[in-house]
């Protein structure tokens, strides 16, 4: 997972160069609380404001799907959102397999903040990450 882990740190920042439909992107700076590599440390959020829809990118989702996934989205409370997304075969370097990664976030557009949990089908640990958020375009 070694290997992995470096793309998931680097790779999303070559995503901002490209076109984005999304109104607005939202930079996320993750503090990672577990060190087994599930949770990438830059997370973007593409949010379209209007639709109340979001796609999510990172490293991870880059090397693997190579373009922003769609979220599923439930409103909370004000301007506070869950969304969830699945990444599927993710390659684990030491047990030469694949597994799958289900992702749900809290995304506080008032506090500038996504908490990331994910489940990784196979595994017992419960990765998850916290982190600020900054406005890339909108």
């Amino acid at each position: 997972m070694k290997c992995f882990v470096q793309a998931g740190c680097l790779a999303a920042a070559g995503f901002l160069g490209q076109a984005v439909s999304a109104e607005t992107v939202f930079d996320c700076d993750i503090k990672v609380f577990t060190n087994n590599g599930w949770i990438a440390p830059r997370v973007m959020v593409l949010w379209d404001d209007s639709t109340k829809t979001a796609k999510v990118y990172d490293g991870y989702i880059h090397q693997l799907v190579g373009e922003p996934l769609s979220a599923k989205v439930e409103h909370r409370k004000g301007n506070s959102y869950d969304l969830a997304w699945r990444v599927n075969d993710i390659p684990v370097s030491n047990a030469r397999t694949k597994v799958d990664g289900l992702y749900s976030a809290v995304f506080d557009m008032d506090k500038s903040t996504l908490s990331i949990r994910g489940v990784i089908t196979g595994f017992a640990n419960a990765p998850r990450g916290r982190g600020k958020c900054k406005v890339q375009q909108g």
